[in-house]
């Protein structure tokens, strides 16, 4: 495996795309990551970009686009043997990156100076920060307590998922006056409990959609923004009160609630 090149950034793409992008390739190995391939995907030219940059980094892209040997070894394994090849590629990747540090006892702070140091800075060097730590868990590196608990993606995202999954409601919400076939109930998700924009609607109601959004938009501001090291207590807490609160908002028979 070619070394990498010390000018380029470590990977920030996000998870899902990363895992979309696997699937694809282990049904169809492309002979050329071009364009054309990631337009296929779904990848917008900015996602396009951030996916070849990854792909280059972890060394599973040739310098003309080609997928390397080691891509092909890794969409072919499977089980263990797959964390295993994904674990030979991280550690190689990102050794330039972490150098000697022990992500097995090293605190988030020291992997955050690593990535600084890198050119990895604020924003973009969280996303890189939380992209390795995804990848290492799906590739059972050990990680410190103090960065396991700090991965939003990944294995420990997969078991979060299904203990929240289980409480998630359907939240019903009145559909205002004028508007056929609307559904009565719908999916919880911020978005769904205000009804979209109708300019047909007459001036009360029009008026009242004005004055519902802009009482969601304080809501939001006002409640607490979620954090991943949180308990899983706490973290189910806060999806149902927030829950609770948009329900709260949203009922009654008219839109002002």
């Amino acid at each position: 495996m070619k070394s990498r090149d010390s000018n380029r950034l470590p990977p920030y793409l996000t998870y899902s795309a990363w895992q979309r992008l696997l699937q694809a390739v282990q049904e169809n190995t492309p002979t050329q990551f071009d364009r054309s391939y990631f337009k296929d995907l779904g990848f917008s030219d900015s996602a396009a970009l951030t996916a070849k940059g990854t792909l280059l980094f972890l060394g599973l892209m040739s310098d003309d686009s080609c997928p390397t040997q080691e891509m092909v070894s890794l969409v072919n394994a499977g089980g263990k043997d797959r964390a295993a090849v994904l674990g030979d590629i991280v550690r190689a990747a990102y050794q330039p990156v972490l150098g000697d540090l022990d992500v097995g006892h090293a605190t988030l702070g020291q992997v955050e100076e690593c990535f600084r140091r890198w050119g990895a800075e604020n924003n973009v060097g969280h996303k890189c920060v939380s992209f390795f730590l995804a990848l290492a868990k799906d590739a059972g590196i050990p990680l410190s307590p103090s960065l396991a608990n700090r991965s939003r993606v990944g294995a420990a995202q997969k078991n979060a998922s299904k203990a929240i999954s289980p409480r998630r409601r359907r939240v019903s919400y009145s559909s205002p006056r004028n508007e056929p076939n609307k559904p009565e109930t719908a999916e919880w998700d911020l978005a769904s409990k205000l009804p979209s924009f109708d300019p047909n609607w007459p001036k009360e109601v029009r008026e009242e959609w004005f004055a519902r959004l802009g009482y969601l938009v304080l809501l939001i501001q006002k409640f607490p923004s979620f954090d991943a090291q949180w308990s899983e207590a706490l973290k189910l807490k806060w999806f149902d009160s927030l829950k609770e609160m948009v329900a709260r908002s949203f009922s009654g028979g008219s839109i002002r609630g």
